[in-house]
């Protein structure tokens, strides 16, 4: 919304850029996932930490090897740019780090209770404390807007350290990092503090620009498929717009709290369910297969909506984000070779569920439709690439979307789980997203 805004009412004039910093333009993929968010992540550490040290640590690992991970996010001549320090300084530093220390332990005071024990193997729902405060430091940025200031850090780590725990927060506008990005640079990171040889850690370089073959050239005509969206979003009209504006204020009137959760699903849990439902697909002489986390999105889904009415046939359409950077759609129509902090994800639709599916159908009939949704958009890389090339085109990065028609709801899930965190206890805080056994998934629900 903020880049409507901003195309519509500043003056397109040209303004150099400024002197002392490197530019590169966001891309296509950028603006299209960003949609105004501020995320933060949040870890949980077993023991006391040495901030300074932390800070030092990634501040080098950004100076050396991940440059554009301490640009600065800018709105100059009607576009969205990245400009990075030339050099960093105490003035220009390459993250911001702010720190509260406390000298005793955690649960001293009377505390939010940190459920650190969840046992068993069985998924289970626990209501999310309130540790904002521990993550996110007062004069840490809560919308893009303020991250656009003067020389605001993309990034924004917050410690707070206890005698027995150490909390970090990682915050960053979606505009410059999606989550497998910042998984990519907390890896490295970790490397960093563990003492890994430094010059064997792979890096990004500043001026990375993978998605540069997309880029239409000055004046060209397009010979991709004309395409009135990314699939499995809509472009609505304007009475369709209204309804389905009007219908998500309602929704909002209607059920204004948004009450956080920590839901764990076993990964025992989850192989057990797989091996039944291979077990029946065998059964039945079938050589599909369902894979763990087709089991997860189902169960989570199936769950959800168990507390509808089995007459409802509201058709529920679902949204995964897919990782670009294992596809072949990049240089030499090859995967990316290095690692790339910024956005590179892709819009997974599956084929609309009516919302009693959800409940009268099986766990593994649902893995099922997820599993063949999945098959069909990675075998479709020609329409996958036209899906880049749509995006790429003219400002169709900026036109208004719909994840589903206004008589419609819609689901959107990001998956964690090539963020391969599973070994850091994860308290992910933010809008409409929840943490999952420990991998880490975002999504919303309509």
């Amino acid at each position: 919304m903020l880049s409507w805004l901003l195309s519509a009412f500043s003056p397109h004039k040209h303004t150099p850029s400024p002197t002392g910093v490197r530019t590169i333009p966001c891309t296509a993929v950028d603006l299209f996932a960003a949609n105004g968010l501020v995320l933060t992540i949040g870890l949980v550490i077993n023991a006391r930490l040495d901030a300074k040290l932390l800070e030092e640590s990634l501040s080098r690992l950004i100076e050396r090897k991940f440059p554009r991970a301490g640009a600065r996010l800018a709105f100059r001549n009607g576009a969205y740019e990245f400009q990075i320090p030339e050099a960093f300084d105490a003035k220009t530093s390459p993250a911001a780090f702010t720190v509260d220390e406390y000298p005793e332990p955690y649960n001293a005071s009377g505390r939010p209770q940190i459920p650190c024990a969840l046992t068993g193997s069985q998924p289970s729902i626990v209501p999310l404390p309130e540790l904002d405060q521990f993550f996110r430091s007062k004069t840490c940025p809560k919308t893009e807007a303020e991250f656009l200031k003067p020389n605001v850090p993309l990034l924004h780590i917050h410690f707070t350290v206890f005698h027995d725990l150490t909390f970090i927060g990682v915050t960053v506008p979606h505009m410059g990092f999606d989550l497998l990005g910042i998984a990519v640079l907390l890896a490295a990171w970790t490397r960093v503090i563990n003492g890994d040889d430094f010059d064997a850690i792979h890096g990004m370089e500043w001026d990375a620009q993978p998605f540069a073959h997309y880029v239409p050239a000055p004046g060209s005509s397009s010979l991709t498929p004309k395409r009135t969206s990314l699939r499995g979003w809509f472009k609505l009209g304007w009475l369709s717009q209204l309804s389905f504006i009007g219908r998500s204020v309602l929704s909002s009137i209607r059920d204004p709290k948004d009450v956080g959760y920590l839901v764990r699903v076993p990964k025992v849990f989850l192989n057990e369910e797989k091996r039944k439902i291979m077990d029946e697909l065998k059964a039945q002489g079938s050589s599909e297969y369902v894979g763990s986390s087709d089991v997860l999105m189902a169960w989570w889904h199936k769950t959800i909506y168990s507390y509808r009415a089995p007459t409802d046939h509201t058709p529920v359409h679902l949204h995964f984000a897919g990782n670009l950077r294992s596809r072949s759609v990049f240089g030499q129509d090859g995967p990316l070779a290095h690692p790339y902090t910024n956005n590179a994800v892709s819009h997974l639709p599956v084929p609309p569920i009516p919302v009693n599916t959800f409940v009268t159908e099986s766990l593994g009939e649902l893995a099922l439709h997820v599993r063949r949704a999945i098959l069909a958009y990675n075998a479709d890389m020609v329409s996958l690439r036209a899906d880049l090339h749509w995006l790429f085109e003219g400002s169709n990065a900026t036109k208004m979307a719909f994840p589903c028609p206004p008589s419609a709801e819609f689901s959107y899930m990001t998956n964690w789980r090539d963020g391969k965190l599973r070994s850091t206890r994860l308290l992910w805080r933010g809008r409409e997203q929840f943490e999952v056994g420990g991998c880490g998934y975002a999504g919303g629900v309509r």
